[in-house]
C-alpha cells in the first residue's frame, strides 16, 4: 500500500539525510524532530526507504546484541547493518522483474540495495550464518492462508520459525503497519516506543522496537 502524502510546499530532506554517494546518514533523533510526517513520508517514498535509523536506535541495538554474533535480514539499503558492523542480507525481491513492474505501475521507486547486502532469504541467512541475534526493520511477515486478515507477503519471513533457530530477535516497526505479525502472540521480552524510532509511516500508531527471546511457545 502506498502512503497518501500531501506534497504541497514540502521541504526536500535529501540534502540533509543523504551523503554525497546517495546513502542514508545515521542522524540523531533531534534532527528528525525538526521534520514533519509528510516530509518524512515523501522522502521515504521517493528513495525507497522505510526506516530512518538514528544514532539512538543504533546504540539500543548494540546494547541488545551485547557482543553476540548477529545479522540483519531484510536489510534494504544496508545502512543499519553497516552501522552495527554485522552482515546485511535481503532476498532483494524489488530487483525481480515482476516486482519492479508492479512498482513501476504505481509510480513508486523501488529499494536501492546497498553493496553490502547479500542476496539471501531470511531463513537461508540464518542457516548460513547461524547467528545468536537477528536484527530486522520494517520486514514483512509471511502470508498465511489461514490468517488472510493478517496480511503479509508470500515472500515474507516466517518469524516464528526463525526465532526457533536463534536466541534473540530485534525488530523495529510500526504498530499499524506490523499489527498482523503472528509473533505478537508471543509477548516480547522488551518493548519500546520512543522519539528515536523514525520512519516514513503515516499512521497515528507509534513506531516501536521490540526484543523477542527464544524459546517461544
Amino acid at each position: 500500500m502506498i502512503d497518501v502524502i500531501d506534497t504541497r510546499n514540502l521541504r526536500d530532506l535529501a540534502p540533509d539525510v543523504l551523503d554525497t554517494n546517495g546513502e542514508l546518514r545515521i542522524l540523531p533523533a533531534s534532527y528528525w524532530a525538526g521534520t514533519t510526517r509528510n516530509e518524512r513520508a515523501a522522502f521515504g517514498v521517493r528513495h525507497g526507504l522505510y526506516c530512518f535509523p538514528t544514532v539512538e536506535l543504533v546504540e539500543w541495538l548494540k546494547r541488545a546484541i551485547d557482543g553476540r554474533s548477529a545479522i540483519e535480514i531484510g536489510s534494504g539499503s544496508g545502512t543499519l547493518a553497516k552501522a552495527l558492523g554485522i552482515p546485511a542480507t535481503d532476498n532483494r525481491m524489488q530487483e525481480w522483474p515482476e516486482i519492479r513492474a508492479i512498482y513501476a505501475s504505481t509510480r513508486q521507486p523501488v529499494v536501492r540495495y546497498g553493496d553490502n547486502v547479500e542476496r539471501m532469504h531470511a531463513l537461508e541467512a540464518v542457516a548460513h550464518y547461524q547467528p545468536d541475534v537477528v536484527v530486522a526493520a520494517w520486514v514483512t511477515h509471511v502470508f498465511e492462508p489461514h490468517r488472510p486478515q493478517a496480511g503479509g507477503n508470500v515472500y515474507g519471513v516466517d518469524e516464528i520459525a526463525m526465532l526457533r533457530s536463534i536466541s534473540t530477535y530485534l525488530f523495529v516497526g510500526n504498530r499499524n503497519t506490523h499489527a498482523g505479525k503472528a509473533l505478537w502472540a508471543q509477548k516480547p521480552a522488551e518493548y519500546i516506543e520512543a522519539p528515536w524510532l523514525v520512519s516514513r509511516a503515516m499512521s497515528d500508531e507509534p513506531n516501536f522496537a521490540a526484543r523477542w527471546e527464544a524459546p517461544i511457545d
